[in-house]
This record gives structure tokens, sequence and C-alpha cells, in this order.
């Protein structure tokens, strides 16, 4: 029962991506946000009803991970054609080259095409869930609509380093653990 819930839990975060980017192109800033925070709460609660349910499923190893990226991705490929960004009524820079956002991308790929190679989807390691966690706050931080925005915005594009330098070296760890 718990695995069930949990994996469904996976799929509704990978589905509310599509929600998420409509909230940003419509301009709902506070709908965008919330939006991400729900997602980021099931993320938490898939993994500990995997955990009580005595593990995760192959099935929620590999979908975790993929729906992770869809719900992650969207606000960075949205805020990233944005330029400024404008979000509501604020403007959220996102001071991002594009090859940094190419090099998330990559990473992402590579390490979802590695998960692929293994019979039971090889399932996070801790660096790859700071990773995780340090993007859901990232966006968090770039789509806060409120009235600190400009430092919040400040903030998120900080992270955006800190995510892209743990995504990085979690995939190193991947890569790392499949020679051993």
């Amino acid at each position: 029962m718990a695995q069930s819930l949990a994996n469904g839990l996976t799929v509704l975060r990978g589905l509310l991506a599509v929600p998420l980017l409509l909230a940003l192109q419509g301009g709902w800033a506070w709908w965008a946000w919330w939006l991400l925070l729900v997602a980021a709460t099931t993320d938490a609660v898939d993994g500990w009803l995997a955990r009580r349910g005595g593990g995760g499923s192959v099935w929620g190893a590999r979908l975790d991970p993929l729906c992770d990226k869809l719900l992650l991705l969207a606000p960075l490929l949205w805020l990233a054609g944005q330029g400024a960004g404008a979000v509501g009524n604020s403007v959220s820079p996102i001071p991002t080259p594009l090859w940094a956002i190419w090099l998330l991308l990559a990473r992402e790929f590579l390490v979802t095409e590695w998960r692929s190679r293994h019979p039971h989807g090889a399932p996070a390691h801790w660096s790859g869930k700071l990773k995780t966690i340090s993007q859901f706050l990232c966006f968090g931080f770039l789509l806060w609509p409120g009235a600190a925005q400009p430092l919040t915005a400040a903030v998120g594009g900080g992270l955006f380093w800190v995510a892209l330098a743990l995504a990085w070296l979690s995939g190193i760890h991947y890569v790392k653990s499949s020679l051993a």
C-alpha cells in the first residue's frame, strides 16, 4: 500500500510540471510557487512512504528521478527563456549564462542514461538527494513573488551555482561507483 501511494505521489510530481509552467506563463506567480512547494513536499513524502513500505520499487527508483527532472527543469528552462524573467508583476533576474544551464541539462541526461543501464534503476545516492534539495530551494527562491523578491532572486541565483556544483559532484559519484 505504502509503495503504491509513494509511486502515485511520484507520478503526481512529474505531472505538476505542466500546471507549474502554465502558471509561470500566465503570470500567476503565487500559484507557481505553491505548485513547486507541493511538488517538493511530494518528493519528501514519497521517499518516506517507500522506506516505510519496506523499500522503494524498481519502478519508483526509475521514475522518481525522471519526475524530479521534469519538474525541476521546467522552471529553469522557463526562467532562461524569459531572460530577465518577469514573474508576476516582479522581475526575477536569473543571472545564469546559457552554458551553465546547458551543463546542468547535460548532467541530468547523462545520469538518466547511466541509470537506465542498471537493473534496479540505481536509487539516488545522498549526493543526488542533496542536489535535488538544492534545486528545489534554488527555484523556491527564484520564483518567490513576495515583497522581498529582489533579495530572494539573488539568493536563488547563488543557489543555482551550488546546485550545479552538487549536480556534477553527484554525477561523478554515480559514474565512479559504476567503475568500482
